[in-house]
């Protein structure tokens, strides 16, 4: 295999690497020019390439992370994770803010060959970079078990996908279990009898994102210290994926949650979910109008995160795998 290094996405083209990644969902040329312009140079890429027979074939996305979001408990040990991150960073293979693998593989018999070159490009990227770990992150248990020289740890907490064949809201909760609908009907009632409407924007004011990021910021500290550093930036560039975000306010007009929505070759993504504690229903407001929203877009694949997983259930959503990673020393 011929092996091509490229350290910015537009050194490709956008026609290569949509041909390569085959309408996957996040990992458009869009969503990792999106992906550049939010991480900035600190958090750079490397693409590797590789090409069989002179065709492009298998793709790795190599992130240099000096401020990954770390979920542990207590404030030493946090900080000094911290510093140690920003001198020894991470590099993680990733598809950026999605859940998803950075990784464009070719099938069988190709497919454990591939695996050992990116393996062995990115042990080289590691010390270009003067990373302290190799990790190809969200993955599923058994490629991370099977990974070439490589240690695999699951964190235990999949993500959600729904994917629906209905083509209108009405359409979707009709296709769920009459339970689910009633439940899901009673919910409209008591949003509408408590004046909550949802709103939805493509562009945002700087206040706006101030707004957006502290009831971000509020889930998050109710969920422990793990802190997302590219929320205000990915607000701020949403206009590059066409991205939306849905603003909830009460009867007042006051802003009571938020939640942003992305969409990538035909699937939605959830992220940044702000809530403040004293309006009821708000969350099953901003959880409807995304499904409506998709669906309004042909859509029918919907990808929300892990966590919550009762109320995603009731939705219709099921759990996938993408919660393992190969760690390489």
């Amino acid at each position: 295999m011929e092996s091509i290094i490229s350290k910015g996405i537009t050194e490709i083209g956008e026609v290569a690497w949509n041909a390569l990644s085959a309408g996957r969902p996040f990992q458009s040329y869009v969503w990792y020019r999106f992906g550049e312009a939010v991480m900035g140079a600190d958090s750079h890429p490397t693409y590797a390439f590789l090409k069989h027979d002179g065709q492009l074939c298998a793709a790795a996305s190599f992130w240099r992370v000096p401020n990954e979001p770390i979920p542990f408990e207590g404030q030493t040990v946090y900080h000094a994770l911290e510093s140690f991150l920003r001198r020894w960073p991470l590099l993680i293979c990733r598809s950026p803010f999605s859940g998803t693998p950075g990784l464009i593989l070719p099938p069988d018999p190709l497919r454990e060959d591939t695996l050992k070159e990116i393996t062995r490009l990115g042990r080289g990227l590691r010390r270009e970079e003067k990373a302290s770990l190799l990790i190809f992150d969200s993955l599923d248990s058994k490629t991370a078990r099977t990974w070439p020289g490589a240690i695999s740890y699951s964190y235990g907490i999949p993500g959600m996908i729904l994917n629906t064949k209905a083509n209108s809201f009405d359409e979707y909760i009709a296709s769920l279990p009459n339970k689910e609908g009633r439940n899901i009907r009673h919910d409209l009632r008591r949003i509408e009898d408590q004046g909550i409407s949802v709103t939805r924007h493509q562009t945002l004011s700087d206040e706006d994102r101030s707004a957006a990021e502290r009831l971000y910021r509020m889930v998050e500290k109710r969920k422990g210290p793990e802190r997302n550093p590219w929320v205000n930036p990915m607000l701020a560039n949403i206009q590059l994926v066409n991205g939306t975000w849905l603003a909830a306010h009460n009867a007042a007009g006051e802003l009571v949650g938020c939640v942003t929505e992305f969409e990538d070759n035909g699937m939605q993504m959830l992220t940044h979910l702000g809530l403040s504690e004293t309006t009821q229903y708000v969350y099953f407001a901003l959880l409807y109008e995304s499904i409506r929203l998709g669906l309004e877009h042909g859509l029918h694949s919907y990808y929300w995160g892990a966590g919550t997983y009762a109320v995603k259930k009731r939705l219709g959503f099921l759990p996938i795998e993408n919660d393992s990673i190969a760690i390489i020393l």
